[in-house]
């Protein structure tokens, strides 16, 4: 794949999840990366739909929304196979792979189901984040 068919499109998460998760999760400068184990939001959001594909937890947004990063954050080579990936595995159908807003889409309900499973994994148990993530992806074998 040689360009981002994403590049014009807005990804957008529950407001809600900003606040709590994502700001508690992603870097914002801190060097402390057991405290802060995302680089950026978009990596949170892949490992969130991830999340949400294998325990097949989809849900729609709903509600007040937020605006954390835009397409063309994607890198082609390795983030947009796994949103195609993605797409696919929701829609059983090749024929999704060629909307991108469909695909952005379906990767935000995947998302949207899968946050709350990596705040009580990654928040929810004692210990600090990034430990926290690596147990629960050495306790599920890997997140997808």
């Amino acid at each position: 794949m040689k360009s981002n068919p994403f590049v014009n499109i807005s990804i957008y998460i529950d407001k809600k999840y900003n606040d709590q998760i994502y700001d508690k999760l992603v870097k914002k400068g801190s060097d402390k990366v057991e405290d802060y184990p995302f680089e950026t939001k978009k990596d949170l959001f892949l490992a969130s739909a991830c999340v949400g594909a294998k325990n097949n937890n989809f849900e729609k947004l709903s509600g007040p929304t937020h605006n954390p990063f835009s397409g063309e954050t994607f890198d082609p080579k390795i983030d947009i196979p796994i949103l195609l990936a993605l797409a696919f595995k929701k829609e059983k159908d090749v024929e999704i792979l060629l909307e991108p807003k469909k695909v952005i889409e379906i990767a935000q309900g995947w998302a949207n189901g899968g946050i709350e499973i990596l705040k009580d994994e990654i928040l929810g148990n004692p210990g600090r984040p990034l430990y926290n993530l690596v147990n629960f992806v050495l306790k599920k074998g890997r997140i997808v």
